[in-house]
Order: structure tokens, then sequence, then C-alpha cells
């Protein structure tokens, strides 16, 4: 098939929706598809292998006009190459454009809005937040142009990345259910032997100066803010209060002000700043448990990498990779980690991640957690998504011509 991928920006090395659109693209060329990538930015040094990169600038800028532009500019490039010899198939990555598959990996504009503002832990902040939305052009428009896009003649199939999206693309759009498809987020991880992880594990511990006896939780974050850093360092204050003898490692997007948050909540000593590492393999091989109390997070890469790496995680009811943690038909045999139902519930998170410090509930959780790579794989991942594109493809080969 002739596929176009359209993105909003696009750098392979990002995180999160560019980086996961560069591994789509890369498995769908490799499987002898022509992929044509179309970002708003992107930078002439980005490459993917097989795929090929139209961009409408090299540059990478958040503006309504910017967004105005590329919407327009994307769907002429979809006009442009449709019909005989043209694309096959398009899939949009977000609801800026519209295409016959959409994919929105950030979940829906409208519920990423609603979150930011319930993160906010007064009424006043709330209602300034909300204020401040309803008077942002792009933001505005961002929900104008999702409408237009959910309700687009052309759209087939919405690929939901959990079933967290698929309640948003109902509850905030009423999309019926033959419109939507679940297809479970994905990560690309490395194949690590004992030995590998033995061995980082080791060196990590050593290097932070960590016993062998302290449980150590992994907070990976490139928005700390939205993930739940303050949530959590007052839920290390509690365990630093209860005797629980427990490190945390922040890897991601950390700063002074950061630093000096835990140093007033008296938990300086209890936590160890990685930063930004590409290596982040070898931090889930040194942690215990992975704890991501994210305010929003329609399918966290990062609690999958963890538990495609048999790490069990903690994360909130915002989260659509926490149907992995606490399966929705109930199996207790089946859970690998904890879920919260609040974020901002700081005495819950502390009683989460005082739990998975017993040696007994880690074993059994970690047991759980084994075996999922396969399943979570960004291969699995692709094969549902390919089935979706040629059953849309087949669509709009049925439809009469213009």
């Amino acid at each position: 098939m002739k596929i176009a991928i359209v993105i909003e920006s696009f750098d392979p090395h990002a995180g999160g929706l560019e980086r996961s659109t560069a591994q789509i693209a890369t498995e769908l060329a490799g499987r002898g598809h022509r992929v044509t990538l179309l970002a708003g930015g992107c930078r002439d040094t980005n490459s993917l292998p097989g795929v090929t990169i139209r961009a409408m600038t090299t540059r990478k800028r958040s503006s309504a006009l910017r967004l105005f532009l590329f919407n327009r500019w994307a769907k002429t490039q979809l006009a442009e190459d449709s019909g005989a010899g043209g694309f096959d198939v398009s899939l949009s990555m977000t609801t800026a454009v519209p295409s016959a598959v959409l994919q929105p990996r950030g979940g829906t504009v409208r519920e990423t809005l609603e979150r930011n503002i319930a993160m906010r832990s007064t009424f006043g902040a709330r209602l300034a937040k909300r204020v401040g939305i309803w008077l942002n052009p792009k933001q505005q428009l961002l929900l104008y142009y999702e409408k237009r896009a959910l309700a687009d003649e052309g759209l087939v199939k919405v690929a939901a990345v959990s079933g967290y999206v698929t309640r948003q693309l109902q509850e905030h759009y009423g999309l019926p259910t033959d419109k939507i498809t679940l297809i479970p987020n994905a990560a690309v991880m490395p194949k690590v032997d004992k030995k590998q992880r033995d061995e980082w594990r080791e060196r990590i511990r050593s290097g932070f100066d960590i016993s062998d006896d302290t449980t150590v939780f992994l907070f990976a974050a490139i928005n700390p803010r939205l993930k739940g850093f303050e949530p959590l360092m007052k839920a290390m204050a509690l365990l630093k209060d209860r005797g629980v003898l427990a490190v945390v490692l922040l890897a991601g997007d950390f700063w002074h002000s950061h630093n000096r948050y835990a140093a007033s909540l008296g938990v300086r000593d209890r936590v160890r700043f990685v930063r930004h590492t590409k290596q982040i393999e070898s931090l889930y091989a040194a942690a215990d448990v992975t704890v991501h109390p994210t305010f929003y997070d329609p399918a966290s890469k990062v609690v999958i990498e963890s538990l495609m790496m048999g790490v069990p995680a903690i994360s909130t009811v915002y989260n659509g990779a926490s149907d992995l943690i606490e399966p929705t038909d109930g199996a207790t045999e089946s859970v690998r980690g904890r879920v919260i139902p609040d974020p901002s519930d700081v005495k819950a998170l502390a009683d989460a991640m005082q739990a998975m410090t017993d040696p007994e509930e880690l074993k059994k959780c970690s047991q759980a957690a084994q075996g999922l790579d396969g399943l979570l794989s960004m291969r699995a991942h692709v094969d549902l998504l390919e089935v979706v594109l040629r059953d849309a493809a087949g669509e709009i080969s049925l439809k009469p011509s213009d």
C-alpha cells in the first residue's frame, strides 16, 4: 500500500508521539509498504529507513497561525496525491488533520485540556486555567479541528491506543462503537539477558550509593509536573516518616527547582537525579518498581516499557496503560502493580508504594509482568494497525470518485 502518515511535528529522537510514529512508519516500510510522512515541522537531518519525509518547514513552532497553515498544507498534500497512483490510505496521528484512519496517540484534545485544568490544586487556579484555554487561539483551533476531523465523511476508523482513549471519543464526541477499534499502545525495547540486567542493576545502584535492602522506584518524565512529580515527592516524605527504606531515580527533564522542592520536603536524600538518558532500559533493570502517578496519559510508554522489562508499575486511572497493571477483568493473578484513583491523593500513592516494598508482593507482581515483551511490542501493534489500514484502503477504493 501507499500510506501517508500525518504528524504536526517530527523528530524521531523525541519522546512519546514522535518516537512512536517513527517506529510505526519504519515497521510499515519494512513490510514493503510505500510510506510518506507528512510533517508540519521536521529538520532536514531527520530521516527514517525506507520512508519518504515531506515537511512544511524545517522548524518546530507552536502557534495558532502555524497550526492553521499546517492543516491547509497537509490536506493539500493528501488531496494532490489522492486518486490513481496516489496514496491508498492516510493515517493521521493528530486530530488537527482529517484522514481515513485517525490514531490520536495523545488522546483527544478535549480530555487533554480537562486534565490539565484538573491538575491545578485550587479552584482559583483551575478557573484561571480554564479561562486561559478559552482565550487561547491555538487551543480553540485544536478543538475546532478535532470536532471536524471526527465528523469528517472520509473517516473510516479511529484506532484508539487504550480503553481510556475509547471512552474519551465516546463521552466527548459520541463517536459510535463501529468507528473505533482498540489497538493497545506498544513500545520497542531491547532483548536483555539476566547477566546484563544484573550488571546494570549493580552498576547503577552502587554508583548512586543505594544499599541492597532499599526499594528503588523509577520516575521517568519529560513533563514532571503533569506526570505527578509533586505528589510523588510528598509520598516519599510520608514513606520517610513511616520508616520505609526507599529511593526514587528521577530520569528526564529535571532542574534545580525540582531539587529545591525535594529538599523543602526533607527527601533530598531519598532521590537521585539521573536527568536525560538514552539508556532507559538500564534504569528499569536497576529499579524494583516504576512509579508514574500521572494526571494524564492516553497510554504511557513508560509503563509499557517497564512491564516489557518485567518491572511492576504504579500509576493512575488517568493513564490508559493502567489496564495492563490491573487488568479490567479483575484477575488478581495478573496484577502487575497498583493503580490509584486520584493522582492528587498522596496517601493512596504512599500506600501503594509501601505495599510494593513487601518482598512477597513485589515478587508476585514481578512474576505477573514476565513474558509481556512480545504482546506489547511495536510489531504486534503494527500487525493490528496494518489490518485497519488495509480495510480502510478497501473502503476508499469502493467509493465512487467525484
